[in-house]
């Protein structure tokens, strides 16, 4: 019998459009076109609508993308309104991502008398050699200034994204961006390390010689820093990219965490209802023309490995760690019979620590969480091959 998380069933919203990609970035996004973009945001409502009459009722609301603010203020206002009329009982939490750039006063004026609770701002860095490096439009001034149209017009919730590990960063620039957090004082932080995903411009210029990425030793040193500056401010770790200092941790983030339920409506967006895993179709022209009723692909359900490998990969990046009770309930396994041997010697190294119920990863742990999520399963790939 699966769990249900507390912020389960999450609705995910994509806004896929930008006006030019980060270049870190691999998400589905496409080029902000007004006519484009007006008649997605219709389509968008049509979707939104047929789930709503299908008595379909989130806990959680997140709006992503692309760039969600970069709506013009007409197409803001109509998604905006059709959520809020659409899911009006049983809300706990409805966020938005908003670049510094095409966030203002009316659009958050707006999101907050329709129900809007959390605002989320990607500053990525204050330094503006990584804004240029990472392909940001905006400076490190606008984000102190969205921050304090924030405590003007009273956003109860704020979230902080911030990058590190980007090529040619130094202590001094985490020095300087731990300032910049302590003067805007967020409610919420997410800190990412840099990817080199496929297809971005990044990973492009590495391949190429064009730029020379930072060391793996050094990103953690930077790391542990940023970390260190960020407890010493008040915020607490409850992921292993993720500290809130007031308001609590990310319900719809947790949600996934933890393996619950999520819809997803865009073009692209990803869902996981009833044991089910599908996303509509990555296509924005088609997405529109399908009038509210996407084509699905990548339909399937997961087998029993799919879901061990999950639980091990999810539940290991929070602070509180994976719940072995909850382990053995939704797949029929004892946690101890498959990786036993394994979870032993990462014990005796001091990355993993047990507790009556749980098992979670240590701060050295969480330096090295990939390896060790990497040789779980690898076990539980082997132990489970055995019974077949």
């Amino acid at each position: 019998m699966k769990v249900k998380p507390e912020g389960s069933p999450g609705l995910y919203v994509h806004v896929p459009f930008c006006r030019s990609r980060c270049t870190y970035c691999d998400f589905h996004v496409a080029a902000l076109r007004p006519g484009v973009v007006t008649d997605y945001v219709s389509a968008l409502i049509l979707e939104i609508q047929h789930h709503a009459d299908a008595g379909f009722s989130p806990e959680t609301i997140f709006i992503g993308g692309g760039t969600p603010s970069a709506l013009s203020v007409e197409d803001w206002t109509r998604l905006l309104k059709c959520l809020s009329e659409s899911f009006q009982s049983g809300l706990k939490e409805w966020t938005i991502e908003a670049n510094p750039e095409s966030i203002d006063e009316q659009k958050i004026e707006i999101a907050l008398s329709l129900g809007v609770d959390r605002l989320s701002t990607g500053a990525q860095t204050f330094v503006e050699t990584g804004l240029a490096l990472l392909g940001r439009r905006h400076d490190a001034q606008r984000v102190h200034e969205v921050h304090d149209l924030f405590q003007k017009l009273g956003v109860p919730r704020t979230s902080l994204d911030l990058i590190v590990g980007w090529p040619g960063q130094a202590i001094d620039s985490v020095n300087t961006d731990l300032a910049a957090v302590k003067e805007i004082d967020p409610d919420h932080i997410s800190l990412y390390h840099l990817s080199y995903e496929q297809g971005t411009w990044l990973h492009s210029m590495r391949e190429r010689g064009g730029l020379k990425p930072i060391m793996d030793d050094t990103c953690i040193e930077l790391s542990r820093a940023f970390l260190q500056g960020l407890q010493e401010q008040g915020f607490e770790r409850y992921e292993v990219s993720n500290l809130y200092a007031r308001g609590g941790a990310s319900l719809h983030n947790l949600n996934y965490w933890e393996r619950g339920e999520y819809l997803g409506v865009g073009s692209g967006a990803a869902s996981f209802m009833e044991g089910l895993r599908w996303k509509n179709k990555p296509d924005v022209q088609k997405y529109i023309s399908a009038g509210g009723s996407p084509e699905k692909v990548s339909i399937e359900t997961p087998e029993l490995l799919e879901v061990v490998t999950e639980l091990i990969m999810l539940e290991l990046r929070l602070t509180r760690g994976m719940n072995l009770n909850r382990f053995k309930t939704e797949t029929g396994l004892d946690f101890h019979e498959i990786c036993g041997e394994s979870l032993h010697s990462f014990e005796k190294r001091g990355l993993l620590i047990q507790g009556e119920n749980a098992i979670r990863a240590s701060s050295e742990g969480f330096e090295v969480l990939d390896s060790v999520i990497v040789k779980f399963v690898e076990d539980a790939e082997e132990r489970l091959n055995e019974g077949t």
